[in-house]
Formats: structure tokens, C-alpha cells, sequence
């Protein structure tokens, strides 16, 4: 092969060099100054190469032994992303490259002739390039109709002819308005009788599409509007009916021609090309059905009709673009309904203001606009009927298990009824929907989640306004809640696809049901259930019982809040001693245990209006007996495929949860109360039950003892935590033989120390979880005594005692073992827990140890150079100061208890600052950066004089905010996006903090230590970190989730300064490299940062011209958008 297919083919097998090869030469011009004279090489160069070898290649024959089709395609390909670049962007290309040669050969360009020759050999060559690939494109012998003896051409490949037709189109749109109407009018549509059908829509349709690229030049657009009748009524419209009728006559046995596929020949993809060219002409235009059957008015084209037609083709391609055209059309003719109501409702104001007699413009507007939505529902009509006839040829397509068609079908059906609904409601829809009703019938009962999906969505949409449309529904769900058997076990992600169908789709449909019909969703579950639970055991029946169970929990937040309570609580008393009765038999089974259990923890609060009192002890039997088989049994079950679904022991523990938290006076009993203790203490013999779990035990079992007498309250709890006590005791002596002895420091004990860790940072946790929830316990519910406050104190004084049991042990935890990153995150987490714990001054001391274990803490941390252990208690610092923040700001009414907690905040914050240093070199140092800017973020929101203050003995005044917004530069273009979040969330809160912040509460000398700091801060604001904000978001370099909190940084800093302080860096960012809209655009930008920073008031317009530079930015590969259509639209905005 020679250099040009090399290339290719290397690239094709995966070559780097040669992909980095095809991406330079497409992208770069290179100087060859070894030839006399000197010449460039680019992309029209090696085309040329290419175009030359293909055909040598193939006029030796040679490519009956090896085809070429890959290699043309990815010559196509790139072909056309060049061809989007405008000559223009080429010439300053070819300018750079004779620019950078002749720094390095002073002499070799002293007459600028030369390059001015190699300017124009360069567009000479684009353009015989691009005439050689229209050439190939309308070479009717690419197009053969009839087999050969002769091995077929790699131009006869289509999806490289269109890609070269794509190429056509690009270079036609880039060079200009005057270009692309020479080449329609002047070419095509006087020729297209002579044409290749398949290259004229080709072409046309890619024209289109490329008009509505960001890159292309002012005044495409109005050309492409002043060519659309011709090109509509001349060359897409007859080549449409022609292609469908030929593709008629031969039939779907017809031979598979130029690369088709599925029984599609040359005719079907030919229409389906037109199809969406007459697409990306209406979208580029906005003209929907309405208009686009008047155009076709004065032919003999009946286009709607033609459409339709276009729906009864076998073929994929075909019914895949007629869809996305209905679909196109629908959506732009609901677009102008909307104008059109909206002129409706204009002009009905106006008559009354407008003196008699007087021409009314928006009245004439509103008439013609009026006739147009009387076509528009003519249309629809006629859609609602020719696609109701598809019903049959459904049933008959899914019989031969094609389903694409059926997708397509199901998706035409979907966008129809859409645009539809409105009419059935009110009764004006000309044709009746029962045939479009029967065809989404069907598709929601097909085996594919994907043509499903497509009709239950749909009918979702309706089904709340219409009852009997609901009650003919849910069957249709109920049977595809179940999870089909086959599916169990899979590995391929079929069950993961169905998973997500049933959680979303289907969902969705359900609960659309049960607002058109709930009396009869609720009984038709029910009797399910009762049904399914009352069968003799089969192996179908745990699934259709999981899927009954389903169907209720799905709606169970309207259920709780909307159903009629007496057929609810019917219901649901029905269905619990259904499931009792049941015995296990089959809802031992792992996914309907889990799923009963899901039920039971979502109606738990619904179950005391039952009629029947027994229904909670019913369910709790029932949960608890899940929880005692789950936790008996998990190792024998292994994991499995339902796995995938729910965990029963997750769900059985959630539902204990939930059914104290609603009923804890059921649970308070002494017999409830043991059985509870049994459930608690049983995972510390069967390490299968999770954290989680156990934290969700804690939970419910908290809710309990604050039902208690509060007199009670302190030895409950110290029941409770016993076992943890226990355990931290234990472990903790444990972890310090095996961390001292020899073998730790080898490095040969690491699983043993690991598991260690994980066993001891649990019950860490699960100390946490009983602090949590005991002090966020409702403690009104408790009816023995009336004094909240009192309440609340016990409550305190109660966790304050058991954690006092264990804090000799935490301490040592602290000092010995907080290196370790999970026990770091439990200790973090506790002591965060523990802060809500301080209410006055006469619990001071406790607030002290809390801090003082803290320290501890963090020291041990910093002294390990540990990063993923800091974040955890940079965590418990930011809950300090949202806790304290107002204590620790300097005011002269802090009094002795505010000096205290001034003095943690500050050794808290210092020793943070310290741990945040000592990690913040090494691979993961990104880890404490995202928790550090939270920490500073409430340090400003809440005490920004402290901050402003803070830093370290002989250290200057503000060390610690110095030291950080020095990082910013470099943390506001990291590449994870939660470390510019959380920078761009602290500079916001800094900014807003300093704009309202007043020292004069400071003494002289604090005032004139911290002045110079807030200046500095101000100054690096307006400097490189304003610079960074609006050149990420107006040069476009910003990821799209960070242009919104850049946008309002800005906006912040604007607000915030005065212009003269911050013209030089918005002119900076401005007029940096990677702002590509051009002067006219730079000068309407840096007017419209002028006018916010010099008013009181950031206009609501500022978001939106922000947000459309960005969007101007962000093109693929057209070489630049300054003198576009998008810039000069933005510009006129």
C-alpha cells in the first residue's frame, strides 16, 4: 500500500502514531521546504494521495482480495470535519505554518509572494479535492442496481457516500451563503433529473443540518429559508414517492443492494434519506405539517400522504426516519400552537384597549394564525387514523420478532397521542383513538422493555384523566411487573436493563393508574396478593407474588396520603393476614421476603387505621421472623442473582425501623422489648449483618426508649450500648497488640489490622447512630411529663453518661488508632454527632472533651501525613462552627464561654490547617482539598473576622486565608469537579462575606492588622481568580455542570467591586487566546461586564449572554464561529 492507505490502515487497527498522524494533518499545516520551491502539506494533500491510491488500488483489482471500504470511510469522515473549517480558517492556517517557518529561516519567505502562492495553491487544491469527491458522489456507476461479476467499489460503500455527500454539504456551508445557493440552485435543482437520487438527498439533507451548526457563516440561514420551496417541491418531494414506490415494487425479498442491510435495498435507504432530509430542512426552517403541506399544495406531491405511506415499509432505516420525522413535525406544530394561543389571548386584551374602528395587526395575526390550528388539527386527525391502521401490521411484525419496526411503530403511536391528549379530553379530535389506543395496547404488552417503555409512557401520560383508559391499563403492568423467570441468573444485563425499566417506566405507569383508579388498583392488588399467598407453592408463584407486592409500594406515598382510608385500611388487613397466612411457604423466598418486608416498612404508619388491631402485631411477626431467617440463613444463600434486586435482611431491618417509629407503644412492652434486645444483639454473632443495618436497628430502637418514662431513659440506654461497650473494649486492647507487635511495622498483618479497623470503626458508628437519633427523637411524643426543655436535658444528661462509659476507650482510639482511614471517618462522625449534645454554658466541660478528642485526633493525623483520614474531621470542624460559628466571631459582648469556644475554634482550626499541610503533597492530596474549601466556607459564612485574623504563633495576620486563596488559581482548573465546586462555593461565600462584613466593632490595632488583609483579598479576587471565572465560562473551557457557580462568581465579584479595580482582568479574560467569537462580540461583552459592575444590580440578561458565549464555544470541528450566524444572532440579542 502506499503512504496515504498505510495511514488509513494503521489507524484502522489502532495505530497511535498513525491516529496522531490523520489528527495533525487535519488539524495543521507543515512546511516541506526540501522541494524547490517550498510547499505545504495538509489535509487537501493527503486526500489527494488518498483519492489517487484508491483508485490505483482498485484499477489493479486488488481489492477483491482486500476491500477498502473502512479506509474510505475513514477518509469521509475526516474529510468532512475538514470541510467544515471555513477557507478562511485554512488560509490562517497555511499563514501560521509559512509564519513559523520563517521565524526559524529568516530568508526563506523574504518575499511575501511566496506565501501568498502558497495560500492560493492551498485553496486551489481544496477546491479540485472537493469537485474530485462531487464527482464520486453523483457517479451513477457507485450506485449499481444490479449485481456483477466485478468486485464492487469502496465508493459503493453507502455509508461512506454519505459521509462524502456530508463532505459536499460542509464545504458548500462553509465557504458561504453564495456557495451553498450555487450549488442548490445552480446544480442540483436544475439537474437533479440526471442525479443519483440517493446523492441529491444526500446532500441536501446534510445542507441542513449544517446550516444549524454554531460555526456557520451569517446569512446561511436566510439562504437556506429563500431555498427551501424549490428544494422541498423539486428534489425531496418526487424523490421521496419515486424511492417508496420503487421500494414497493420490489418488495421485502428483494436482493440486499449497495451495502444494505435487513432486506433493505437501494431504494429504501435512498427514502429514508429523503425522509430526513425533508427533516433537518423543516427543523432548519421551523415549519411543522402545516406548512409543509402547503408548500407541497401547488404539486402533485400529496407529502402527508407520502408520509404515511412510508409507515407500512418493512424496512428499519425507512421506519426509523418517517418516526423521527412525524415526531419533528408534530413537536414544531405544537410550537406554533402555542404562539398562536398566545396571540389569542394578546388580542383578546387588546380589543378592549383599541378604539373602534381602528386596524388591529395582532387581530389579522390571530386569523391566519387560527386557520393554521384548524390544519394542525386536520392533520392530527389524519395521523391519529393512518397510524391506528398500524395496529395490525404490529401484531404481524412482532410475529416475525421484528423489533425495530415495532419500536418505531410504538414511538410514532407515542408522539401522536401526545400531541392528542389534549383533544380526547375535550371531545374535538376528528377521528376516533381507538386504533391508536390498540396499537400502544400492544406495544405495552411487547416482550422488548424498550418498545414497552415507548407505550407505557405514553399512556401514563393520559391515564390519570381517564378512568376507564387506567382500569384497562393495569392489568397490562401487573403482568409486566413480573420478573420474567428466565431472566434470573443472567449475566449479560438483561436483568439490569429490566430492573431499571420496572423502577422507572413502569413505575411511572402504576402510579398513573392508581390516580385514574385507585378503589380499583388497591382491591385488584389485594386479591392478588391474597390470591398468590392462599396458592399451593409453584415455581411461578414467588414472582407473581414479588410483583403484586410491587405494584402496592410503588404507590405507596399517594396511597398513604390520597386513598380513601376505610378501603386502604381494608386493603391492607386483607393483605397482611394474607401474607400470614402464607407461612412462609412461599414468601420465604429471598426477592419476595425482601419485597414483603419493603410493604410492611412502607405502610407501617398506615397500619393503625386499619380496622383490625392485629394487623401491626401481624407485621411485626412477620418482620421479625424475615430478620431471625435472614440472619440464620444468609450463608447459606450465598450471594445470588435477586442480590441484584434487594437484600431481605436490608429491607427486614428497615422495616423493623419503620414500624417502631410509627407504633413504638406496640414495641414497648416488656415482650416486644426482649424480642427487640434478641434482634439487637444477634449480628454480633453473624457478621453478615451490615452497619447499615444495624444503624437502622439503632434507629427504631431509640424511638422506643424515648416513648419510655424519661426516668427511664438512662438505663434503657445503657442497655442498649452494653454489647458496644463491650466491644469497643475488646477490640480496642486487640488492636493494640496486633499494631505493636513486629509484624505490624513489616507489613505483614495488614488484613488482620484491616479487618480490625473495619470491626472497631462499626461500633464507632453505631455509637454515633444511637447519639444521632436518641437526640433527634421527637421527644413530645413522650406524654409522662409535659416539659419539653425538661425533655430535652434528660435527654442530653442520658447520652452524655453512656458516652462518658466509653470515653477512656475513645480516647485511646483517638491517640493510638486515627490514622487508620476508617476509623478516622467513625471518630469524625461521633464527635460530630456529639456537638448537638452541648446546650448551655454548665455543659462547657463536655463541649471541651469533645474538642479535646478532636485535637487528639487530628494531630495523630497530621503526624501520619494520612489524607484520606483528614477529611472527617475537617467535617466535624465545619459542624463546629455552624454550631459556634456566632460565639467564636470577635464581638465585644463574648463573654468568659465564648472566649472558651473562640480558643477551641482557633486550635481546631490551626491544627486543621496543620493536617491539611502535611498532606498536601502526594498523589492524594485531591482527597482533603473539596472538605478544606467546606471548612473555610462556613469559617467565612459564619465568623469572617476570625477567619480574616487567623494564623499561627509569629506568623503574619491572616496566614491561614492567605495560604488558601493562594491555592485557588490551581484548585479552580483541577480536573475533579467536586475541588472546583467546593473552591467556587468558598470564594462565593468569601466574596459575599466581605461585602457585608464591618470591622468597626475592632479595636484600633485589630482593625489595622486586618484591613490589609481584607485588601489582599479583595485584590486576588478582582485578579486572577475573576481572569479564571469568566474566561472558563465566556471562552467556553468551563464543563457544563461548573457554568452556572462560575456564573454567579462573577456575578458576585461584579457586584462587589468598583469597574476601574476590575477593567484590566475582565479585558484580560476577554481577550484571551480561547476566546474565538470575534472583536464585535469581545466589545458587546466587556460593555455588558462595564454596565453590572457599575450598577447596583447584576441584570437577569447577565446569566443568559454568559450562558450563550459559553454555548457558542462549545462547536465540534468547524475551525471557529467569529462571523457566524450564532454571533451575529448574539449580537442582535
Amino acid at each position: 500500500m502506499s503512504h496515504a492507505l498505510s495511514a488509513l490502515d494503521h489507524a484502522l487497527r489502532g495505530d497511535r502514531s498513525s491516529l496522531a498522524f490523520l489528527e495533525q494533518t487535519s488539524s495543521i499545516y507543515v512546511l516541506d521546504a526540501a522541494t524547490a520551491p517550498p510547499t505545504t502539506y495538509g489535509w487537501w494533500n493527503f486526500l489527494n494521495d488518498a483519492l489517487n491510491d484508491v483508485e490505483h488500488y482498485e484499477g489493479e483489482g486488488r481489492h477483491a482480495q482486500s476491500s477498502l471500504d473502512g479506509h474510505v470511510r475513514l477518509l469521509a469522515t475526516i474529510t468532512r470535519k475538514v470541510a467544515r473549517r471555513p477557507p478562511q480558517s485554512d488560509r490562517r492556517l497555511v499563514g501560521t505554518c509559512v509564519s513559523n517557518a520563517s521565524s526559524g529561516h529568516l530568508s526563506l519567505f523574504a518575499n511575501t509572494d511566496a506565501a501568498t502562492r502558497l495560500v492560493a495553491s492551498n485553496d486551489e487544491l481544496r477546491e479540485r479535492d472537493m469537485g474530485r469527491i462531487a464527482a464520486i458522489a453523483f457517479d451513477y456507476s457507485f450506485y449499481r442496481r444490479h449485481a456483477t461479476a466485478y468486485p464492487k467499489s469502496a465508493f459503493c460503500d453507502p455509508v461512506a457516500m454519505e459521509q462524502l455527500c456530508g463532505a459536499v454539504a460542509a464545504n458548500a456551508v462553509s465557504t458561504g451563503p453564495a456557495a451553498v445557493k450555487h450549488l442548490v440552485s445552480d446544480w442540483i435543482v436544475p439537474s437533479v433529473d440526471n442525479l443519483p437520487s440517493l446523492a441529491v438527498a444526500a446532500i441536501m439533507m446534510h445542507i441542513a443540518l449544517e446550516s444549524m451548526g454554531k460555526g456557520c457563516p451569517a446569512g446561511t440561514r436566510d439562504v437556506i429559508s429563500s431555498l427551501m420551496p424549490s428544494v422541498l417541491k423539486r428534489t425531496l418531494g418526487p424523490i421521496l414517492v419515486d424511492s417508496l414506490r420503487e421500494s414497493d415494487e420490489k418488495g421485502e425479498d428483494a436482493m440486499v443492494e449497495a451495502g444494505g442491510t435487513g432486506g433493505e435495498n437501494i431504494e429504501h435507504r435512498t427514502a429514508a434519506l429523503a425522509l430526513r432530509a425533508l427533516e433537518a430542512w423543516c427543523k432548519a426552517n421551523s415549519i411543522g405539517a402545516v406548512k409543509l403541506r402547503s408548500i407541497f399544495a401547488s404539486t402533485n406531491v400529496n407529502i402527508l400522504e407520502a408520509i404515511a405511506d412510508a409507515l407500512y415499509s418493512n424496512s428499519e432505516v425507512l421506519i426509523d426516519a418517517v418516526s423521527d420525522l412525524i415526531e419533528t413535525l408534530l413537536k414544531l406544530d405544537a410550537k406554533e400552537a402555542k404562539v398562536a394561543l398566545g396571540l389569542s389571548i394578546t388580542e383578546s386584551v387588546m380589543s378592549h384597549l383599541l378604539p373602534v374602528g381602528a386596524s388591529d395587526p395582532l387581530s389579522m395575526a390571530q386569523q391566519v394564525t387560527g386557520e393554521n390550528e384548524k390544519s394542525r388539527l386536520e392533520i392530527l386527525s389524519e395521523l391519529v387514523s393512518a397510524v391506528g391502521l398500524q395496529r395490525f401490521r404490529f401484531a404481524e411484525r412482532q410475529s416475525n420478532g421484528d423489533t425495530a419496526v415495532c419500536r418505531c411503530l410504538a414511538r410514532t403511536a407515542a408522539r401522536v397521542l401526545a400531541e392528542s391528549k389534549d383533544l380526547l379530553k375535550n371531545g374535538s379530535l376528528g377521528a376516533s383513538p381507538d386504533g391508536l389506543l390498540d396499537l400502544l395496547f400492544k406495544a405495552a404488552s411487547h416482550p422488548s422493555v424498550y418498545v414497552c417503555g415507548i407505550a407505557v409512557e405514553a399512556l401514563a401520560a393520559i391515564a390519570p384523566s381517564n378512568s376507564d383508559l387506567s382500569t384497562r391499563l393495569l392489568p397490562v403492568l401487573q403482568g409486566k411487573a413480573i420478573i420474567p423467570v428466565h431472566m434470573i441468573g443472567d449475566t449479560d444485563g438483561t436483568l439490569d436493563d429490566y430492573i431499571n425499566f420496572r423502577d422507572r417506566v413502569l413505575t411511572d405507569g402504576l402510579v398513573a393508574c392508581f390516580t385514574g383508579c385507585s378503589t380499583f388498583y388497591l382491591e385488584s392488588c389485594g386479591s392478588a396478593i391474597d390470591e398468590f399467598c392462599r396458592s399451593t407453592p409453584a415455581s411461578h408463584l414467588p414472582y407473581q407474588l414479588e410483583a403484586a407486592l410491587f405494584c402496592m409500594i410503588v404507590v405507596s406515598e399517594r396511597a398513604s396520603k390520597a386513598a380513601d382510608k376505610a378501603v386502604l385500611g381494608a386493603q391492607l388487613d386483607k393483605m397482611v393476614a394474607a401474607l400470614m397466612v402464607n407461612g412462609f411457604s412461599t414468601t420465604c423466598h429471598p426477592l419476595v421476603m425482601a419485597k414483603m418486608c419493603q410493604f410492611i416498612g412502607k405502610y407501617a404508619s398506615c397500619f393503625r387505621t386499619c380496622s383490625s388491631k392485629a394487623v401491626v402485631e401481624t407485621a411485626s411477626k412477620l418482620v421479625m421472623t424475615s430478620f431471625n431467617r435472614c440472619v440464620n440463613e444468609l450463608n447459606k444463600l450465598g450471594p445470588s442473582a435477586t442480590s441484584k434486586i434487594m437484600t431481605p435482611l436490608s429491607e427486614a431491618c428497615n422495616a423493623l425501623k419503620e414500624l417502631v417509629s410509627s407504633s413504638p407503644d406496640h414495641f414497648s412492652t416488656p415482650e416486644a422489648r426482649a424480642s427487640l434486645d434478641v434482634a439487637w444483639k444477634m449480628p454480633y454473632g453473624c457478621e453478615q449483618v451490615t452497619i447499615e443495618n444495624r444503624e437502622q436497628l439503632a434507629s427504631g430502637l431509640c424511638t422506643v426508649i424515648v416513648y419510655l418514662p424519661s426516668d427511664q431513659w438512662h438505663s434503657a440506654l445503657d442497655s442498649l450500648t452494653e454489647p458496644i461497650h463491650s466491644c469497643l473494649n475488646t477490640l480496642t486492647r486487640e488492636a493494640e497488640m496486633v499494631t505493636s507487635s513486629p509484624g505490624a511495622a513489616e507489613g505483614k498483618l495488614n488484613e488482620k489490622i484491616a479487618a480490625l479497623m473495619t470491626k472497631l470503626s462499626s461500633e464507632i458508628r453505631l455509637l454515633a447512630a444511637i447519639v444521632r437519633c436518641f437526640s433527634q427523637a421527637d421527644t413530645s411524643k413522650n406524654f409522662f411529663e409535659g416539659d419539653q426543655e425538661k425533655m430535652v436535658t434528660r435527654s442530653r444528661s442520658s447520652l452524655v453518661a453512656l458516652l462518658r462509659k466509653s470515653w477512656p476507650c475513645l480516647i485511646h482510639i483517638g491517640k493510638k488508632l486515627t490514622s487508620y482511614e476508617v476509623t478516622a471517618s467513625a471518630m469524625g462522625q461521633l464527635l460530630t454527632d456529639c456537638l448537638s449534645l452541648y446546650g448551655s454554658e454548665e455543659e462547657l466541660p463536655f463541649l471541651l472533651e469533645i474538642t479535646g478528642l478532636a485535637k487528639t485526633s487530628l494531630d495523630v493525623v497530621a503526624k501520619a501525613k494520612q489524607p484520606h483520614s483528614v477529611p472527617p474531621f475537617l467535617s466535624f470542624m465545619t459542624a463546629f462552627l455552624t454550631f459556634h460559628g456566632s460565639k467564636v466571631e470577635p464581638s465585644p459582648s463574648n463573654n468568659a464561654a465564648n472566649e472558651s469556644i473562640q480558643a477551641m475554634a482557633k486550635d481546631l482550626m490551626l491544627l486543621s490547617y496543620e493536617a491539611v499541610r502535611s498532606c498536601s503533597e502526594g498523589d492524594d492530596s485531591q482527597a482533603i482539598a473539596s472538605p478544606m474549601f467546606d471548612t473555610l466556607s462556613s469559617c467565612a459564612k459564619q465568623c469572617p473576622i476570625f477567619l480574616l485574623g487567623l494564623s499561627r504563633d509569629s506568623q503574619p495576620v491572616g496566614e491561614i486565608i492567605r495560604s488558601s486563596l493562594e491555592t485557588i488559581p490551581t484548585t479552580l482548573q483541577s480536573n475533579e469537579l467536586n475541588v472546583v465546586l467546593s473552591s467556587v462555593r468558598f470564594l462565593q461565600v468569601l466574596v459575599n462575606s466581605l461585602a457585608s462584613v464591618s470591622l468597626d466593632s475592632l479595636s484600633a490595632d485589630e482593625k489595622a492588622a486586618i484591613a490589609p488583609v481584607a485588601d489582599s483579598i479583595k485584590h486576588a479576587l478582582q485578579a486572577d481568580i475573576l481572569i479564571i471565572a469568566i474566561s472558563s465560562t465566556c471562552a467556553g473551557m468551563s464543563p457544563p455542570e461548573l457554568l452556572e457557580p462560575f456564573t454567579e462568581l462573577t456575578r458576585a465579584i461584579l457586584v462587589f467591586s468598583q469597574w476601574p479595580d476590575i477593567e484590566p482582568s475582565v479585558s484580560a479574560a476577554i481577550n484571551c487566546g480561547q476566546f474565538q467569537l470575534g472583536d464585535e462580540a469581545k466589545a458587546v461583552a466587556f460593555e455588558a461586564f462595564k454596565k453590572c459592575a457599575e450598577s447596583q444590580h447584576v441584570a437577569s440578561s447577565f446569566k443568559t449572554m454568559v450562558s450563550d458565549m459559553w454555548q457558542m464555544h462549545q462547536t465540534d470541528d468547524s475551525g471557529g464561529v467569529a462571523g457566524g450566524q450564532a454571533v451575529l444572532d448574539f449580537l442582535q440579542k
